[in-house]
């Protein structure tokens, strides 16, 4: 029968309810989901709309802001009286002050000249940064920057007014500035307005652009600076008024990456350690004092040692410097803008102070003097990934080598290696894009600054080779910073400093500027790939585009702000900022829902009754079914018509159910009884004992149920148990269906399949032969000596038969075999006689397979090798043959669930005649002995398979458990007193007192009645039975009931039950 896989139940009131109550949630689902599907979409069209709105009013102000920059640039410069004889006029203050009024977006206007002054009108309200950077007050509102003067006498002077034009203080200090070798003087031209790239404000010392444009008729240029910190201020304001509280990321950048401006801080944060000011001499303490700030070199690009992002100076030299400005005292102010080359000619030209950073080779020597080395940046080269490994410079030969244009090692490469292509790249990022396009072959510079770009600029497919060797040219991979000659006593100052550097210090800045991670902050970039894709991707512009970036769903908007499409404006947010109004929405949505169905609840509960009602009442109905309370079941009336037709089957039913179940237990002990009657004719040596036991049993268990006394807490609760009871009674033996005939038949120590005694008994006929024809011999000899010789023969032939006598005497096992009986076997087994015909013939295939086996145990290699042996053969009267032994296929192993405990002889059967006409008692070995025991494990074996319902649970336990004993003597668990159960106990005494008594035994005789109960009273005092149920058996009169049904009369004797009773 195919099982069908039970289904979950509710009931009638759940499903009623829940019929109602799914009803209502699916139209509320459907209702709320295309309530969120249209304000996903709405929150999706409104986040576009308003990020196109925010991008077109940033590009609108960039582009306003810069055009309007150029406009005034470009008036201003139109105006040639502004300057007279290389000198502004009085009005340019005012006048620039009312365009500087109009838009805080301007920092400053000023006007350069040929011979390096310098007039300047700052803005001290474009930000709060300039005041805090120049020392203004509140009341300040101008500040006008004028350099002039010559050589050692040039100075700045600082005029603070306010906003009358008032000057309510002035401070000056000596200067280099030179305003005619800056970018924005240089590349300035006539009625053409020029505009820089970010860098760092001279006076300022913060990052901007400049806009220029040459004034007619003089040589004199007119500037004006944006400080890039106004539109980093735009760009948060910009967001917050457009996007309220959203938590959002803009950044404002160029197509190749770098970051032009944004709203996120870009500032890298590191463990920090106090900084302690170094011991100084007066000298050096008077020479900083008398010093004024340094003019110091940044780069543009060669992170991670010395760059700008949007003109601001990063890097680790950077941080170096500032840690000696800490230690020192000295003041730095940083110049960028400008290629390494110009730098390195603003150096030469004495505009700045300290150049950084720079490697000591022979050229370096003549510009200036060296610090100590502040770092060690090896070198490497750098292919595609599928290049060949590189170690030596010298294996790039023909083949192009890119090098940063203006490194001081170029010339030695291109004389030491005059057949490697060396060419000269802008910077490092150029380099490895052109190595990962396959634009060249390799590229060389120090592997922190490829490995820092590659992973600003997300470049892949780059192989780097480290260690090589540059022979003959020795390459010093340390990097130092440079003064002029003439500031030797500084840079005393400066090593003193390097010195004291940490090494704590140090490998913070490490981490911070050398650690490859994930988490690192991008510095100069923008922190995301993506972004430089889509910048690529012109359909995708100025639309919402939804991407995963550092595994968080977020939305980028990105579009061009400028006619070229070379910079970009990026706004990214997280999707679940955008949702999170309508998410809200939702969720209150299906606040709402849900208390409207708790309030409906009730309402559908009490509509479910007329049906939940009566189908309880069958349920309850059932119930009796199920616990086979068939009389009980009555009639549920019930309007409904469905359930009423119900009501009627149940009673049906458990009527059927009842008669059904009458004939199934009639049939189940009609198939018990017949295995008992089985077993019992099986074989005549059982005789009536499978069913005599039953009857016996339920007639000592009844009296147990009845007596109030010692067995008063005793009783069967249910008929049930009575049942189990009965059951294992009848198949208490159920297990000698496999026991062997021959063995439950032993009736003499030699049977086996036969009684062997015939084939002993034709031995000894074999012997009075032989001494017949010894006779017959010798007479012939000696025919004088007949009278002697015959009564020599008639002596042999009388011990013969007095020796087969003992021997067929012990083959019946009556008496005990002492062991003078036992030697006397012995010594009669050594006579001899001789076999003539092979006794290899004529076996069966069992027999001929066991031979084999003893063949190949004794050495011999096939059968042919044991039969060569000459007959006739001579053999003893009685032996134990090896052939006798049949040992056991498989080990035995019982399962532990099962707690057997018997133990198993080491062979299967032994039928050697000695060792089995040795027996002291009975006619079984101990191999027999354990082929009867084994019954019970066959017992427990088919009875533990068969699947009883719980009511007859116990039954494999009960049938199995009549050989125990009360002291753990028994089998096959070896169960005590405490373990056995009375209906247990009441079937061990039952099978005794059968086997005792039983007179259809052929091999033994049946014990009278006194006698068996004389035997049973000393099984009690030996705790191998209950004494108490001995007592009530005798008490009872149930041990006269059963001998008057099934004993022989003249078993039945007088018995005298006072004596084993206890006083």
């Amino acid at each position: 029968m195919k099982l069908i896989p039970k289904l979950s139940q509710h009931t009638i009131r759940f499903t009623v309810v829940s019929i109602f109550i799914l009803a209502t949630v699916v139209t509320a689902v459907i209702a709320i989901s295309l309530q969120y599907h249209f304000s996903k979409n709405m929150a999706t069209e409104s986040a576009s709309q308003l990020f196109s709105l925010s991008s077109q009013k940033t590009q609108e102000h960039l582009q306003s802001l810069d055009q309007r920059a150029k406009n005034v640039t470009r008036m201003f410069a139109k105006f040639g009286d502004l300057v007279e004889d290389n000198k502004v006029s009085n009005s340019v203050g005012p006048v620039f002050s009312e365009v500087l009024k109009s838009s805080n977006d301007f920092y400053a206007v000023y006007i350069g000249f040929a011979n390096g002054d310098l007039y300047e009108l700052v803005n001290l309200d474009a930000s709060p940064l300039i005041r805090a950077q120049v020392d203004a007050s509140i009341s300040d509102r101008w500040l006008i920057i004028e350099v002039n003067g010559k050589a050692s006498n040039r100075k700045r002077v600082f005029n603070y007014l306010n906003e009358d034009f008032t000057v309510r203080t002035t401070r000056e200090e000596y200067s280099d500035y030179d305003a005619s070798v800056r970018l924005w003087y240089l590349n300035a031209k006539l009625g053409e307005v020029y505009k820089t790239d970010p860098y760092m404000f001279q006076n300022l010392q913060a990052p901007g652009q400049t806009y220029s444009a040459k004034i007619p008729g003089s040589d004199a240029v007119l500037a004006v600076d944006i400080a890039l910190s106004s539109v980093d201020q735009y760009l948060a304001s910009q967001g917050a008024a457009q996007h309220g509280d959203i938590d959002k990321e803009v950044y404002l950048f160029q197509k190749s990456g770098e970051i032009i401006s944004s709203n996120q801080n870009n500032v890298t944060k590191t463990a920090t350690v106090k900084v302690n000011k170094i011991k100084l001499s007066d000298k050096q303490k008077q020479l900083i004092a008398n010093t004024p700030p340094l003019k110091v070199s940044n780069e543009t690009d060669w992170a991670p040692i010395d760059f700008s992002v949007s003109g601001q100076p990063k890097g680790y030299s950077i941080e170096i410097l500032s840690l000696i400005s800490q230690m020192t005292g000295l003041t730095f102010q940083y110049t960028n803008g400008f290629t390494w080359l110009e730098l390195v000619k603003e150096f030469e030209s004495k505009s700045i102070d300290l150049l950084q950073p720079v490697f000591k080779t022979e050229e370096n020597n003549q510009k200036g003097v060296f610090s100590k080395t502040f770092i060690n940046l090896p070198f490497t080269i750098i292919t595609q990934e599928n290049a060949a490994k590189i170690s030596r410079l010298s294996q790039l030969k023909g083949k192009d080598l890119a090098i940063t244009q203006g490194w001081s090692n170029i010339k030695t490469l291109k004389q030491s290696f005059p057949s490697v292509n060396i060419i000269e790249y802008p910077s490092s990022k150029a380099m490895l894009t052109a190595v990962a396009q396959g634009d060249i072959f390799a590229a060389f510079d120090n592997e922190a600054i490829f490995r820092y770009t590659q992973q600003q600029f997300f470049i892949k497919n780059i192989q780097y080779h480290s260690d090589i060797n540059f022979y003959p040219v020795d390459l010093k991979d340390s990097l130092h910073f440079m003064l002029h000659e003439s500031q030797t006593e500084l840079m005393t100052i400066i090593n003193l400093a390097i010195d004291n550097i940490s090494e704590k210090q140090k490998d913070l800045l490490k981490a911070k500027w050398f650690t490859q991670s994930k988490k690192q902050t991008k510095q100069g970039v923008v922190p995301y790939a993506e972004l430089i894709a889509l910048a690529d991707n012109a359909p995708l512009h100025g639309q919402l585009v939804s991407l995963v970036i550092n595994d968080i769903d977020s939305f980028i908007y990105l579009t061009p702000i400028n006619l070229s499409e070379t910079e970009f404006l990026a706004i990214i947010v997280a999707r679940e900022t955008i949702f999170a109004t309508s998410n809200a929405k939702i969720k209150l949505s299906i606040i709402i829902t849900s208390i409207c169905l708790l309030l409906v609840l009730p309402v559908s509960w009490f509509f479910s009754s007329p049906i939940v009602k009566p189908i309880k009442l069958l349920a309850l109905e059932n119930e009796k079914i199920k616990n086979r309370q068939y009389e009980a079941v009555d009639f549920v009336k019930s309007n409904i018509k469905e359930i009423d037709e119900l009501a009627s089957s149940l009673v049906e039913m458990s009527v059927a159910i009842k008669d059904h179940e009458l004939k199934q237990q009639e049939l189940m002990d009609s198939f018990i009884q017949l295995i008992a009657q089985t077993i019992d004719d099986k074989s005549a040596y059982t005789g009536g004992h499978c069913n005599r036991v039953p009857e016996l049993g339920l007639m000592l268990v009844d009296e147990v149920v009845k007596d109030k006394s010692t067995f008063k807490d005793f009783s069967f609760k249910t008929p049930d148990e009575y049942r189990e009871f009965k059951i294992s009674a009848w198949l208490h033996d159920c297990g000698k269906i496999i026991t062997p005939e021959h063995i439950v038949d032993k009736g003499s120590k030699l049977e086996s399949i036969y009684n062997r005694i015939h084939e002993v008994r034709m031995r000894f006929e074999v012997l009075w032969r032989d001494a017949e024809v010894n006779y017959y011999q010798a007479l012939i000899e000696q025919p004088e000596q007949q009278k002697k010789l015959y009564q020599l023969l008639i002596e042999q032939q009388g011990q013969l038969t007095q020796d087969f006598a003992f021997v067929a005497n012990a083959n019946v096992g009556g008496e005990f075999m002492a062991e003078d009986k036992v030697e006397q076997l012995h010594l009669i087994a050594q006579q001899t006689w001789q076999r003539h015909f092979d006794d290899t013939l004529g076996l069966s295939p069992v027999e001929e397979l066991h031979l084999v086996k003893q063949y190949e145990q004794q050495g011999y290699q096939e059968r042919t090798e044991a039969e060569s042996q000459k007959l006739p053969v001579t053999e003893q009267l009685l032996t134990d043959k090896a052939e006798h032994i049949i040992k056991r296929d498989n080990p035995v192993e019982f399962d532990e669930k099962l707690a057997i405990k018997m133990s198993a002889p080491e062979h299967h059967a032994n039928l050697g005649e000695l060792y089995n006409l040795s027996i002291s008692r009975g006619t079984l070995t101990a191999e027999d002995r354990y082929i009867i025991n084994e019954h019970i494990i066959g017992t427990i074996k088919m009875l533990e398979q068969l699947p009883f319902p719980p009511e007859l649970a116990n039954v494999p336990r009960f049938a199995s458990t009549h050989h125990e004993t009360l002291i753990g003597t028994g089998y096959p668990r070896q169960l005590t007193a405490e373990q056995l159960t009375v209906p247990e106990r009441v079937l061990v005494i039952s099978d005794i007192f059968e086997a005792l008594t039983a007179a259809d035994r052929p091999y033994k005789k049946a014990k009278s009645l006194s006698v068996s109960i004389n035997i049973l009273h000393k099984f009690a005092l030996d705790q191998h039975i209950d004494i108490d149920l001995f007592e009530l058996f005798l008490t009872s009169g149930i041990y006269l009931t059963y001998a008057n049904k099934y004993m022989q009369s003249e078993q039945i004797d007088e018995v005298d039950i006072t004596k084993y009773l206890r006083v």
